[in-house]
């Protein structure tokens, strides 16, 4: 009975007009925020990094290409086209090869999966960013659900698609042919299994946080700064003690690392 008086008060009407707004908007920013990833985005000049990212999907190495520049003194589009493209004689293992031995710091995860996309597409500037903006869709429903896990409100996580939606870094990152927006979903995916597991606490909940470790640090090496959070946010929880939950969270995060490391 009370439920159904307040229901009927001018209050409650009026918040109830105010979020219905409030969602409309919403849902206009994510649609300018899709729009934003896609609009132009071959127009932007395709900078240095950008184009050693092609030259490794393709699967050659900045020496093979610096030899050519000795050879030809000035080298034409057209040569320089030939070490950007996919071709037969170059395999994903020549990709993996030419970071091996001139980008150790970069992990072959994302530059595999964009070569296929690119096989399957196209090799302009177009298709290689196409792939960094489909990625970067991942963060809204990821966004919305790790705030869900957090705080168990769906307008949390509305309003938050909101901002990454319009995000200036984020739109950014998402037209470049680079690893940000792979980087930046595996890392709300590693978050997001760490909350769970910490909420429901069995034993395939923790085996998905380690998956979700070896997956982000398969993208990016810079995953270890967010674990490291991950960490400062257990203990912090725990109040450094060591709890079952404590436990669960180190077993977990070291057979991460060590499946990483040996893999």
């Amino acid at each position: 009975m009370q439920k159904k008086i307040f229901a009927s008060t001018p209050e409650y009407s009026m918040h109830k007009y105010y979020f219905s707004w409030l969602r409309i908007l919403i849902v206009i920013i994510l649609i300018l925020g899709i729009g934003f990833r896609f609009i132009n985005i071959d127009r932007k000049v395709y900078w240095y990094d950008e184009t050693i990212t092609s030259l490794r999907i393709a699967g050659y190495t900045w020496g093979e290409l610096r030899d050519r520049l000795d050879e030809a003194g000035i080298i034409s589009r057209k040569n320089l086209q030939e070490y950007l493209s996919i071709n037969s004689d170059k395999s994903f293992i020549s990709t993996i090869n030419s970071l091996a031995t001139e980008n150790q710091e970069h992990v072959p995860i994302y530059f595999v999966l964009l070569r296929w996309w690119v096989k399957l597409f196209g090799n302009s500037v177009a298709v290689t960013r196409t792939f960094s903006a489909v990625v970067s869709l991942l963060v809204f429903p990821f966004i919305y659900w790790l705030c869900r896990e957090l705080f168990d409100k769906s307008l949390v996580g509305e309003v938050a698609i909101a901002l990454t939606a319009v995000s200036p870094i984020l739109v950014l990152y998402a037209q470049e042919t680079r690893a940000y927006s792979i980087f930046i979903v595996t890392i709300l995916l590693s978050t997001i299994a760490l909350v769970r597991a910490m909420r429901i606490q069995t034993k395939r909940s923790w085996q998905i946080y380690t998956v979700s470790l070896v997956l982000a640090l398969c993208t990016n090496l810079f995953s270890l700064l967010a674990i490291m959070e991950h960490g400062l946010y257990v203990i912090l929880l725990e109040k450094l003690r060591l709890t079952k939950r404590f436990r669960a969270y180190l077993l977990a995060s070291v057979s991460g690392f060590l499946i990483f490391c040996l893999g």
